[in-house]
């Protein structure tokens, strides 16, 4: 199913025959693995079966990297070692500072096919862009791994822009890059929340589980133009 809430099921016909112009992708976990996967993994090696969860709106998930201050990491207002401090704070046995610096960087690794799907909406003339949750010292070392700049016609990173999806800021900030209304607009993300808030907007909105979906995904929505 490519849509999740009703107003995407009723609309689904309506919303295959509108003019996309502009595909917006989500970073984490949709073109490269962040910062979940890393915690989790963690969780699991450590034991730490009753981490402190931090309610963010971007996660489900139950991770030792969820300490509160991890917002302010990710909306530019600490530094990365300000916020690996307050992890190591509240689970020692994780390790030290460098280790768990490396140890983040050692998990970011593209998604297999979506940046090939990328690349090929790219050669069919749409407008892509990028709008993520995360952290400057992330990025730039994501950035000169993987080189996924390029990719995009307009970047939104929540450390810039001081807020992060689902908050309906971030998506009325992209739309202002982009210079484009909802309705022109293709929304992929892996969470939930984040889709369901920008139905509510008016951009129609894929729920990513691999590339292969995907492709099968977009090819019902943009047809003949994919």
């Amino acid at each position: 199913m490519v849509m999740l809430s009703t107003l995407s099921q009723k609309n689904f016909t309506l919303f295959s025959m509108s003019k996309i112009r502009n595909i917006i992708f989500d970073l984490s976990e949709v073109l490269l693995t962040g910062i979940k996967d890393t915690g989790v993994a963690l969780a699991e090696k450590h034991k730490i079966d009753d981490a402190f969860f931090h309610p963010v709106p971007w996660s489900r998930f139950k991770t030792p990297l969820l300490v509160p201050l991890v917002e302010e990491f990710f909306h530019g207002n600490v530094s990365e070692d300000e916020y690996i401090r307050a992890v190591l704070k509240e689970y020692p046995q994780v390790g030290t500072q460098e280790w768990l610096k490396e140890h983040i960087r050692e998990n970011f690794k593209e998604v297999e096919g979506t940046r090939e799907i990328i690349l090929e909406l790219q050669k069919s003339r749409y407008k892509l862009a990028l709008l993520s949750v995360h952290s400057r010292e992330w990025i730039d070392y994501c950035e000169k791994k993987f080189k996924f700049h390029d990719l995009f016609y307009v970047i939104s990173y929540s450390f810039d822009e001081k807020v992060s999806k689902p908050d309906p800021v971030s998506f009325k900030n992209i739309l202002k890059k982009l210079n484009a209304q909802p309705e022109e607009c293709l929304f992929i993300d892996d969470s939930e929340k984040n889709i369901v808030v920008a139905e509510t907007l008016g951009i129609k909105s894929i729920l990513f589980t691999n590339a292969e979906n995907l492709r099968k995904d977009l090819r019902k929505i943009l047809k003949e133009n994919f």
